[in-house]
């Protein structure tokens, strides 16, 4: 069963990449039977846009996919001056240049060193330049590389990393290309395609996704949600006739009695006095759940379409959270916001190390740490302790401070889970994690140790948090020990001084196995 270092292999990754990238292969199991768990729990979100298709499709309206890139002209077009302000919740999109490439004799030379022969630099210059040219993607250019240079995979990689560093300097360059921030953005395309196509009325329905530059995401705003949006185009459309569509379309969802309110200021693509906000009653109070109006003859014009259409459109994350009574949208729509249910022992087992050493000598290194910590606590300063030496760095344990002693009141708390809870004792209690107060800091310590070349003093006064201990606790069961009120109780006095002296230069060598 496998089951990785993430510390570890964070650390290799950060030394070497293409070597750890090439080594961790070795990580992933071979040839092994998983058997699946049965039939599988559909997302309420996904089934809400399955239902929506259902009702619309029955109704008599015809499903079609609109555009989710578009220019911010288009913004302008519906907008009007008012596109200014609207264009700052949308997202624009950026492109990375593909760069100029030139093959010099030194890097001729760095090429070679790591093909290990003489390489046709025609060939090179040859794939860099359909690079360029865009005749190469960009998911291609390693297997172009081995291709054309018969080299491997690792070469390759090797090459683009250290010979061309020009491809990591590149910056985004910005465009006019924006993301649909409402889907109304995209409906005069689609209208405009349509009009002398296809028989009045036009019904049309899309579900799909908006995309806002939302100040934060909380409870009740993402940055990427969900409209069920609808259009009706013919020359007798009235907004009377939208709104009696609209309240046969939300009883289809379960809404027996909605309430329309003309909107105060209509956006700039609906006609004036045109617009207004649906709501629906849901634990006593009144929720905001579509938006209806008749477009603009402005707008409309602006794309050369030549009927009236009315549009309503529904938020499907706000309709799930009325459906459902749900208070957070996060917890509705993504998997880590849900509230799960940890054991003691999960919970025990998910206490990692923030940093952590890579190497056998290391390793040693903070057990050296641990023991010499141990053995000497109660010493009264000034004083030190050698903990390790070899032939590259000497480590001692510190303390300066005159008559405190070597280490601090807490400094070999166990950490320890019981109801939920994570907790120090002065003995492991309830479900041990394996983990002390000394052991979690000389991690950290010895793991500077291992990739500094200078002297290093690490130092841990008072503690107050995991992360003062080199510990740490993924995101989603921080989450659920704070949403059941408990603490992760974590603190006390450590004061301990970790120094390293380097005696020469280390090489790279010394830092790995």
């Amino acid at each position: 069963m496998a089951e990785f270092d993430l510390s570890q292999i964070k650390e290799q990754a950060r030394r070497n990449f293409v070597e750890a990238w090439m080594s961790t292969a070795g990580y992933i199991p071979t040839d092994t039977r998983v058997s699946l768990p049965g039939k599988g729990k559909p997302h309420p979100l996904r089934e809400l846009i399955q239902k929506s298709r259902e009702i619309l499709l029955n109704l008599g309206f015809d499903e079609v996919e609109n555009l989710t890139i578009l220019p911010d002209s288009d913004v302008v077009k519906q907008y009007g001056p008012e596109s200014r302000v609207i264009l700052d919740r949308a997202f624009y999109l950026a492109e990375l240049p593909r760069p100029e490439i030139g093959v010099s004799a030194r890097k001729m030379g760095q090429v070679e060193k790591i093909v290990g022969r003489k390489v046709d630099v025609e060939s090179l210059q040859m794939i860099l330049r359909g690079y360029k040219k865009g005749d190469i993607e960009a998911d291609d250019l390693i297997e172009k590389l081995m291709d054309g240079l018969g080299i491997s995979d690792y070469q390759a990689t090797e090459i683009v990393d250290k010979v061309f560093p020009e491809l990591y300097s590149l910056r985004p360059l910005p465009s006019n290309k924006t993301l649909r921030s409402h889907m109304t953005a995209t409906w005069f395309h689609t209208l405009a395609a349509l009009q002398d196509r296809a028989g009045l009325p036009l019904c049309l329905f899309s579900v799909g996704p908006r995309y806002r530059n939302e100040q934060r995401e909380d409870a009740h705003h993402l940055r990427v949600h969900h409209s069920a949006s609808l259009v009706i185009m013919d020359p007798e459309m009235s907004l009377a006739a939208g709104r009696a569509i609209t309240e046969e379309v939300l009883r289809q969802y379960g809404f027996a009695d909605v309430k329309f309110e003309r909107k105060a200021a209509t956006s700039k693509y609906y006609a004036l006095g045109h617009e207004e906000e649906v709501f629906a009653t849901s634990g006593g109070d009144l929720v905001e759940i579509a938006d209806i109006g008749m477009y603009s003859p402005i707008a409309l014009a602006n794309f050369d379409i030549r009927y009236p259409v009315f549009n309503a459109g529904i938020g499907i994350e706000r309709l799930a959270m009325v459906l459902s009574e749900a208070d957070d949208v996060r917890r509705l729509v993504f998997p880590q916001f849900s509230v799960f249910e940890y054991s003691d022992e999960e919970i025990a087992k998910s206490v990692g190390y923030i940093s952590s050493p890579v190497s056998d000598r290391a390793r040693e290194i903070a057990r050296a740490i641990e023991g010499s910590a141990r053995e000497h606590k109660d010493e009264v300063a000034p004083c030190e302790f050698l903990a390790w030496s070899d032939d590259s760095v000497e480590v001692w344990v510190v303390e300066e401070e005159a008559g405190k002693r070597l280490i601090g009141p807490a400094g070999f708390n166990e950490i320890c889970v019981a109801d939920g809870t994570i907790y120090s004792d002065v003995v492991a209690s309830g479900v041990w994690t394996g983990v002390n107060y000394m052991r979690g800091i000389a991690m950290g310590a010895a793991a500077l140790v291992e990739k500094s070349d200078n002297d290093i003093v690490y130092q841990v006064k008072t503690v107050k948090h995991l992360s003062d201990l080199n510990l740490q606790i993924p995101e989603a069961i921080r989450q659920y020990i704070e949403g059941q009120q408990k603490p992760i109780g974590v603190g006390g006095a450590v004061f301990v001084t970790i120094k390293a002296h380097v005696l020469r230069e280390k090489s790279r060598e010394a830092h790995s196995e």
